[in-house]
């Protein structure tokens, strides 16, 4: 081998690894990116790594019809003129089979009209992709569907490379897989949803009084958590656990929780044990580790004397230390079988004295800016 051929094997080997980097670079963190971000980065990224490719679009399935959502070289208001009916996918494109994901290239001498209304012919014409490019392609595949293509287009006599090729495969597994992974937590979460709203009627069903409970202190909980600049997961789990605390209520008889009398000590031992049921019914869900805890630890005192315990200031889970305020405005502000509802101010009064004691004092603060401006 001479040193020519042995300077443009290093070089190939050279680009090669620059290309697997930036591959890899593009992907870094891409769980915490939305849908639409990390399919814009991935497109971005196709154009640094395939240099053939002048301009491209990026179609996905919406209801029955592939739509445009990115493009590059083409008016994206142009591109959106384009509708391909899922059962047509794309007319000149081969994406017919959906056992696995393969890059395809393409020349288009010129398209064939039979295929397409004269409004289509007219919209390719104005994007110059009418005759004369060449496209590298590949679909978008979940549960063995395409729901969605990548093109990337050149108008020169260059032809893809089969690093392109491989490199378009690539994204197009990748893209796939991240399609798959947001299909798989929006079916979890639909199953998580359906499980709390059932927990939630079994409540209602025991005790009279939780009916509308656990919904309006996941309200007030959510607005507390929200003013306190929470992240939206954060509020999103206190909402929850908000609306479950009392789940393991369903475990107390239904004589107890109706009592329209004081309590006896033995009585009030037996609600006391509702935390924990709650925890054993909710730590059978997956994904409800803060849940659990927060609900868990809502009747926990900021001075150490709740239960079950007996935490102590920060030792509570701040989304326990919210719902515990929430909990106790409404329990104060609802009729009870033993009482008439307090007034709001009358609440408030009541709160701003367990400031510091029963309640972390500045979440306190927060809730009752919350509650003044509850109708109740």
């Amino acid at each position: 081998m001479n040193t020519k051929d042995g300077v443009n094997v290093e070089l190939r080997e050279q680009m090669i690894y620059e290309k697997v980097e930036l591959i890899v670079d593009s992907f870094i963190n891409s769980s915490k990116l939305t849908k639409m971000e990390f399919l814009k980065k991935v497109f971005d990224s196709a154009f640094e790594l395939i240099p053939e490719a002048e301009k491209g679009s990026y179609f996905e399935l919406v209801g029955n019809h592939y739509v445009p959502l990115f493009s590059r070289g083409y008016d994206i208001e142009v591109l959106k003129k384009l509708k391909f009916r899922k059962e047509e996918s794309f007319n000149d494109y081969k994406c017919s089979d959906i056992s696995s994901i393969e890059a395809y290239e393409i020349c288009v001498e010129k398209r064939i009209d039979d295929n397409f209304d004269s409004e289509t012919i007219d919209v390719f014409k104005t994007l110059g992709t009418y005759e004369d490019f060449k496209s590298i392609y590949a679909p978008i595949q979940v549960d063995n569907f395409n729901i969605g293509i990548i093109c990337l287009d050149n108008f020169t006599d260059s032809n893809y490379s089969d690093i392109s090729k491989k490199i378009l495969k690539f994204y197009a597994q990748m893209i796939s897989n991240f399609y798959s992974m947001i299909i798989s937590k929006e079916r979890e979460a639909q199953t998580n949803n359906e499980v709390v709203m059932a927990l939630v009627s079994a409540i209602e069903v025991n005790d009279a009084y939780t009916e509308g409970h656990g919904k309006r202190v996941r309200e007030y909980s959510i607005k507390i958590a929200e003013k306190m600049n929470l992240s939206e997961l954060e509020i999103h789990d206190i909402g929850t656990a908000a609306l479950l605390h009392d789940v393991g209520k369903i475990g107390i008889p239904s004589e107890i929780l109706n009592k329209p009398g004081k309590l006896s000590d033995s009585e009030y031992g037996i609600i006391k044990q509702h935390p924990a049921y709650t925890k054993k019914i909710l730590e059978k869900i997956s994904r409800f580790s803060n849940i659990v805890e927060y609900a868990y630890c809502h009747h926990e005192y900021y001075n150490g004397r709740g239960y079950p315990q007996g935490l102590k200031g920060d030792e509570i889970p701040l989304g326990s230390q919210i719902i515990i305020l929430a909990d106790v405005f409404d329990a104060m502000t609802s009729d009870r079988s033993y009482r008439k509802a307090l007034s709001v101010d009358e609440a408030i009064a009541i709160i701003k004295k367990g400031e510091g004691k029963l309640y972390n004092p500045e979440i306190a603060e927060i809730a009752i800016k919350v509650f003044l401006e509850i109708e109740k």
